[in-house]
């Protein structure tokens, strides 16, 4: 019997210290699983963190784009709405009482689209506001405060209205005022580029301003003391008339206007938050859904040939391009989403960079037209015409 007591004791111990071993390993191994576990969700945590990150991130600019888009909306709808009334920011193509006014006069050669009129508006000494207070002493004094004499014609404003190259109207802007104050209005329509890409825009602009100069004496205006201001798209088109030159020399007069060479034999021009830089406009993040879209369809490219095509079409790359460079004044809203004032800033930048000082760029706070631009940046265009042409 005592053998086998030992031997049960010896058992005993046996499995007493093999039971120690394996739950010694045990515990050392769930430890250790559930330290890798700790670790794999503690980096799952940190993933996750980041991933909530850059997701708010990512919601909050996208809100932030949705904004600017809204509010670009509105702008543009409120720039619809406000233009067709009399005392909107542009007026609704009204004109004073005893003005003559010449519908849809076709500038371009036979056979051209139906886009290609304008409209003419030429007043009379009877249509001038008086500066007195008693309009019975407004005639002849005040016409000839208006206008030099009856032998030279009318000073004239060219018109060009914006709306992304691909919309827009001769029918309204800002002519009674003009009118009031002693110009002749013409107001350009072009083709629009859902009928015809760049560079038909500025070939018509150019082929408008060629029949006026060519009819002035018929029309009674004096196409030596021509204006043109425009506004949005229509900045971009009197800009480059004004840069690039509005007419061909004679040896390119064959060839479409983004290619042949020119001069400005322009007056006075007045750019409204028109863009200047469209191959940095195109980019990413310069301007809303809404501009990118405008500007593809003005050139219908893609890749290399639309950039090449933006580069060709973009004012600021005329800079010093012309001998002779017409006073510019540029009008720009603080707060335009679709064209920022980092357009106007950098031509007008690299215009006295290059020497050129006849260029003013007036900061508003506004966005594009309306808000900031109305009956009083109507009548600060129209004092610097006064100063320019009426001298």
């Amino acid at each position: 019997m005592i053998p086998l007591t030992v031997n049960t004791v010896c058992g005993r111990d046996l499995l007493q210290r093999a039971r120690g071993y394996i739950l010694n390993e045990l515990r050392e191994t769930v430890v250790k699983r559930i330290a890798q576990s700790c670790a794999l969700m503690l980096a799952a945590c940190a993933l996750l963190q980041l991933d909530i990150s850059a997701f708010g991130k990512s919601v909050s600019e996208s809100a932030k784009q949705q904004k600017d888009e809204a509010s670009v909306d509105r702008q543009l709808k409120e720039l619809v709405q406000k233009r067709r009334t009399r005392d909107g920011w542009l007026g609704d193509g009204s004109y004073p009482e005893n003005v003559r006014a010449i519908k849809d006069l076709s500038y371009a050669e036979k056979g051209g689209s139906a886009s290609q009129k304008l409209d003419l508006y030429i007043p009379s000494v009877t249509t001038l506001k008086g500066d007195d207070k008693d309009n019975s002493k407004t005639s002849k004094s005040n016409f000839t405060e208006k206008r030099r004499n009856l032998s030279v014609g009318w000073p004239l404003v060219v018109w060009i209205h914006g709306g992304g190259w691909r919309g827009g109207d001769k029918k309204g802007g800002p002519y009674r005022a003009l009118l009031d104050s002693g110009f002749a209005v013409a107001s350009i329509n072009y083709r629009l580029s859902g009928e015809a890409k760049w560079p038909a825009q500025l070939d018509d602009c150019r082929s408008a301003l060629s029949y006026l100069r060519k009819h002035a004496a018929e029309y009674d205006i004096d196409v030596k003391r021509m204006g043109l201001w425009g506004s949005s798209a229509g900045g971009h088109l009197v800009l480059m008339l004004a840069l690039k030159g509005d007419k061909a020399d004679a040896a390119n007069k064959h060839q479409s206007s983004a290619k042949a060479n020119g001069e400005s034999h322009i007056a006075a021009v007045c750019d409204w938050f028109g863009p200047t830089d469209l191959a940095r406009f195109a980019q990413e993040g310069e301007t809303t859904k809404q501009g990118a879209e405008m500007i593809q369809q003005l050139f219908g490219l893609q890749g290399d040939a639309f950039m090449s095509a933006c580069a060709e079409a973009s004012p600021i790359n005329y800079v010093g391009h012309s001998k002779h460079v017409p006073p510019i004044l540029i009008m720009h809203g603080k707060a335009d989403k679709l064209v920022g004032i980092k357009q106007s800033e950098m031509l007008v930048d690299k215009m006295k960079g290059a020497g050129i000082t006849n260029v003013k760029l007036v900061e508003l706070n506004g966005g594009h037209g309306y808000p900031g631009f109305g009956s009083g940046t109507i009548l600060d265009v129209i004092k610097f015409f006064q100063d320019k042409l009426q001298k």
